[in-house]
C-alpha cells in the first residue's frame, strides 16, 4: 500500500476517534447497522468483509466506527450521536471548517484535497477528496447524528455511488 493511501487512511481513523466526545452522552450508536456489506460491494466493486465496529473505549462516548475491506480498499463509517440537532450541526460545521483549512494547508502537496460542498444529502453535507483521487469520505449531518463515510481505495473512487451509499446510510 503506497505511502500517501496509508497515511490518508491513518488520518481518516485519527480523524473518527477524536471527534468522539469526552463529556457523559447517549451511548455510541451501532455504526454498522447503517450500511450492508451487499451495499459496500457494490460501492467498491467487489466482495467486501467486514461489518467490524469500533467504540472509543469511554462510558461517554456517543460516537462508533465500522470497517469493511475489500483486498487493499477500506470503507470506514462513522455516527457520531450529539443529542441534539443544534448540538450535530454545530459539530458538522466545525468539521467542515477544519476540512477547508487542511485544503489550505496541504495546497500542492501529493497528498492535497479538495473540500465540495454536497447538496441533496441529510441537512448538510460535504466531500472531501484527495486530488489523485484515492481517497474520498463524505461527511453529513441529519437529525442528531454527524455520519462520516470513508474510502481509501488503489483507484478512482466513483463519486456518484459514494454519494448514494451515504443517502443509504442516513436514511436508515
Amino acid at each position: 500500500m503506497p505511502v500517501i493511501r496509508v497515511s490518508h487512511l491513518a488520518a481518516l481513523i485519527v480523524a473518527f476517534s477524536a471527534a468522539a466526545p469526552w463529556a457523559a452522552r447517549a451511548d455510541a450508536p451501532n455504526a454498522c447497522k447503517f450500511l450492508t456489506n451487499a451495499a459496500v460491494s457494490a460501492v467498491v466493486g467487489k466482495s467486501v468483509t467486514g461489518g467490524t465496529m469500533s467504540v472509543v473505549d469511554h462510558p461517554g462516548a456517543s460516537m462508533s466506527t465500522c470497517s469493511y475491506m475489500a483486498g487493499m480498499t477500506m470503507v470506514l463509517i462513522s455516527v457520531d450521536e450529539r443529542g441534539s440537532a443544534a448540538a450535530a450541526m454545530t459539530e458538522y460545521g466545525t468539521q467542515l471548517d477544519d476540512s477547508r483549512i487542511r485544503d489550505k494547508d496541504k495546497e500542492g502537496a501529493a497528498d492535497a484535497q479538495k473540500t465540495v460542498l454536497e447538496p441533496g444529502i441529510g441537512e448538510g453535507a460535504f466531500s472531501d477528496d484527495l486530488v489523485n483521487g484515492s481517497a474520498l469520505s463524505i461527511t453529513a449531518v441529519h437529525g442528531s447524528r454527524v455520519f462520516t463515510l470513508g474510502i481509501v481505495s488503489g483507484g478512482p473512487i466513483p463519486h456518484e455511488r459514494v454519494r448514494n451509499l451515504m443517502q443509504s446510510a442516513i436514511s436508515h
